[in-house]
């Protein structure tokens, strides 16, 4: 009866595993597994290259933009790039530059220059290879080397009693090596329309402090890669009759006079028409193209001022498009420069001034800079 007993007893318990076995099972198919997103952070793969060839034995360094609190921003890891140029970094985040603000790029130091892949603003952005390009560097000679523009356009308008110009030029680099300055000297430089004065730097791609301006003259020191790069000056004129210079080659020149505005003769470049940018505000359109050492002369004349006005609905919003990388200023350094004022030039202008932050301690050197951090995060949030 005993061994019976024991018999059944057994017999139960291997039932009862086989019921909750069966039962475990069932839930395990009913319960979805976690996915692979969920379970991992996400993961940045990348490849550093230089034209078609991998760099191997170079740092790449992660840096994060917290577009809503300064203290999570600047670099966050670095790792060496393996035998074919690969690189891989494990994000502390979900890049996502609309809801969270966490924004992700990747830099090099590849002979003295400092480069920078693209924002990684979405998770999306992640399903694609990563590339930071970079190229040999050449040192041009102590007075800089002239180069070509692409485009060149400058809009004057008359403003509290004086004639105000913002000039847009395009450099273009046709070589194949970044161009970079030697100590003390500078890679490119321009000469400014006689009688301008305070020119001072707007929106663009170089980095503030490698822009200067000296006996009538934009002088600029930082790097310049292969292709075409966009530097925006700003300065006033004595009266609207000036000489403008524009030496070497331009392929595209575009005067834009805002109106109203005194009759002029434009000497070097053609009347095209008049066209609004935005709600009352029209331009008078001079154009030219492949231009080689010109001047062009603008002359107030006597005559009624009756030129012809064809309204367009449409006028191109920007002078390029340029793919690549961006770049921000650092001390003592060298940086390669890229599209100004996108979207990726205003995300690294504020990790420049997260680095500048970290070095600032009076108070009221901090506010301005905190002001201009406000200005831009603005910008970014409602850039494209």
């Amino acid at each position: 009866m005993a061994a019976s007993l024991r018999s059944l007893s057994a017999l139960t318990a291997v039932l009862s595993c086989v019921v909750l076995g069966g039962a475990s099972a069932v839930l395990a198919q009913a319960t979805p597994a976690p996915s692979s997103a969920q379970q991992a952070s996400p993961i940045l793969e990348g490849i550093v290259l230089e034209g078609d060839s991998a760099v191997d034995a170079a740092t790449v360094v992660l840096h994060r933009v917290r577009t809503d609190d300064a203290s999570l921003s600047g670099e966050v890891e670095s790792t060496a790039t393996g035998l074919s140029g690969e690189f891989r970094f494990l994000l502390p985040s979900t890049p996502d530059a609309d809801i969270q603000g966490d924004i992700y790029f990747a830099s090099v130091d590849y002979e003295g220059v400092l480069y920078f892949g693209p924002a990684i603003t979405s998770l999306e952005q992640l399903d694609t290879l990563y590339v930071v390009r970079v190229f040999q560097a050449e040192e041009v000679p102590p007075e800089g080397v002239a180069l070509p523009l692409e485009v060149r356009t400058m809009f004057i308008e008359f403003n509290n009693d004086e004639w105000v110009t913002t000039d847009l030029f395009a450099i273009d680099n046709p070589g194949a090596r970044t161009l970079v300055a030697q100590e003390g000297g500078v890679v490119w430089s321009y000469p400014l329309p006689s009688g301008a004065t305070e020119p001072e730097m707007g929106e663009g791609d170089m980095p503030p402090d490698a822009v200067t301006f000296e006996d009538g003259r934009v002088l600029v020191s930082a790097p310049l890669p292969p292709g075409t790069r966009l530097l925006m000056i700003r300065y006033r004129l004595e009266n609207i009759g000036s000489t403008i210079p524009a030496p070497g080659i331009t392929e595209s020149f575009e005067l834009m006079v805002r109106e109203p505005a005194p009759s002029l003769r434009v000497d070097g470049l053609e009347f095209l028409d008049v066209v609004p940018l935005g709600p009352g505000n029209p331009y008078r359109r001079y154009v030219g193209s492949e231009m080689v050492d010109v001047e062009i002369t603008l002359v107030e004349t006597e005559e009624e001022g009756t030129l012809p006005l064809e309204w367009f609905a449409l006028l191109v919003t920007g002078m390029l498009v340029v793919g690549g990388f961006s770049a921000y200023a650092r001390p003592r350094r060298r940086v390669a420069a890229g599209l100004g004022m996108s979207r990726e030039a205003l995300i690294l202008e504020v990790a420049r001034i997260d680095d500048e932050l970290a070095e600032v301690s009076q108070s009221d050197a901090r506010s301005e800079i905190l002001e201009r951090r406000a200005t831009l995060l603005t910008l970014l949030r409602t850039s494209d």
